[in-house]
């Protein structure tokens, strides 16, 4: 009986080690995925596109591949990781060799974000274009499309257009845009010739006393030494009046707006320079900031949006460490040390998921104390030194009673593990 005992224990022990392999701490560094899935037709490497956040529907997944010899979106079955389409509907030639999509989201059955130089609206089930437009304000990460609203801020970067900055409405029908609100900047001591006329980095409408509100960060044109001064403020739109037109929210910097703001109750993050900030949204008044200057000095700027979980705050920086701070006070819980510029970061049952830039690792971090649990590199690597994982996490919910799942790219393949729990 003691023998079966022992035999049973070996045998749980050498499956185990089969599927993953641990290291002295007992971070996972080795773990065998669901499936795998090519997502380039000619064996070539897809450039690392960026996919900002997950787009997740009915069973299906969106990741960036390879097809023809140009970038293109893939839809995969989460379960399977077939591909159900692809697209590369560009409206013109320029900018094909990227494709990032900023924030996207799903809007009536239809994926709807800002890609590259373009924005597009495409249906989920058959991958065809409801339009994809040339962007008539330039490149910018913010430039449209920052949440589940037809809102969107228009900057200056390279403004032929002479186009005014302030809020538009996007028509959802075609895409076009037109000014809804135009907002104060303030060019006092501008670089002349930067092109850069101010801009709404980011906009927010919300429901506040039956009155919709908008509150938005609007950035100035840069000073001496390309620093950037930004302010908030909030509009309502039921009456058609300010609430406040100007409030300070940083002081001139570096970074201009990093990642994208979040949002908790009527409080707003934002992330920039070496810093974040909060500020009341209703009032403008700044709750708290903090700067990251330890781990190498100030990092230039935030690399990650922020992401709010757990009743905690999620940021990356590029002085290497992952932070974890109190929405309340701003104040470190703890911090883990990363490597370089990392993809957005998602969450799953007490555990924050993303890929690292620097080395290229799948990271699962425990959101109540920073361990390492998981630091998975790609199994490409075996065949290709140059398939990475990209700056891509994909996050499929959990489902009659199975764990979530997380999905990574490598530029020759999708991978899908099973989340940590």
């Amino acid at each position: 009986m003691k023998i079966n005992i022992i035999l049973f224990v070996f045998t749980l022990f050498a499956s185990c080690s089969k599927d993953s392999l641990t290291d002295s701490s007992g971070t996972i560094i080795s773990l065998s995925p669901i499936w795998s899935s090519s997502i380039t037709d000619d064996g070539k490497i897809s450039e690392s596109g960026i996919i900002r956040s997950t787009i997740y529907s009915n069973n299906g997944i969106l990741v960036g591949g390879r097809s023809n010899g140009y970038r293109s979106l893939l839809w995969l079955k989460s379960d399977l990781g077939t591909i159900l389409w692809k697209w590369q509907d560009y409206p013109s030639r320029v900018g094909l060799g990227s494709i990032d999509l900023y924030f996207p989201f799903v809007f009536n059955g239809d994926i709807v974000s800002q890609c590259s130089y373009y924005n597009i609206r495409i249906g989920l089930t058959d991958g065809k274009s409801k339009w994809a437009n040339i962007s008539s304000s330039g490149f910018d990460i913010f430039n449209c499309f920052y949440s589940r609203s037809l809102y969107t801020g228009v900057q200056g970067i390279n403004n032929e257009n002479k186009k005014t900055p302030g809020i538009y409405t996007v028509n959802m029908n075609n895409g076009k845009q037109d000014l809804f609100l135009p907002v104060k900047v303030d060019p006092t001591d501008a670089l002349a010739g930067t092109g850069f006329s101010g801009e709404v980095s980011f906009s927010y409408q919300f429901v506040n006393s039956n009155d919709t509100l908008i509150s938005m960060i609007v950035t100035d044109p840069p000073i001496s030494g390309y620093r950037y001064r930004m302010t908030t403020s909030l509009y309502n739109v039921s009456k058609k009046q300010w609430i406040y037109e100007r409030a300070s929210l940083f002081n001139a910097n570096k970074g201009g707006v990093s990642g994208k703001p979040v949002i908790l109750g009527n409080y707003m993050y934002v992330c920039s320079g070496d810093g974040m900030a909060c500020f009341d949204m209703l009032t403008g008044n700044n709750k708290w900031t903090n700067n990251f200057t330890d781990g190498g000095g100030p990092s230039g700027f935030l690399t990650s949006s922020p992401l709010i979980a757990d009743g905690k705050i999620f940021i990356h920086n590029e002085n290497t460490y992952l932070y974890c701070l109190d929405p309340s006070s701003g104040i470190q819980i703890w911090r883990q040390g990363i490597f370089g510029t990392c993809s957005h970061m998602e969450y799953l049952n007490g555990v924050v998921y993303f890929v690292c830039g620097g080395d290229g690792k799948l990271y699962a971090i425990d959101a109540a104390n920073g361990n390492k649990l998981w630091a998975i590199s790609s199994p490409d690597l075996k065949t290709n030194s140059g398939a990475s994982f990209d700056r891509y996490v994909g996050l499929v919910p959990p489902q009659n009673g199975q764990k979530g799942k997380i999905v990574v790219t490598t530029g020759l393949n999708a991978y899908c593990y099973k989340a940590y729990k």
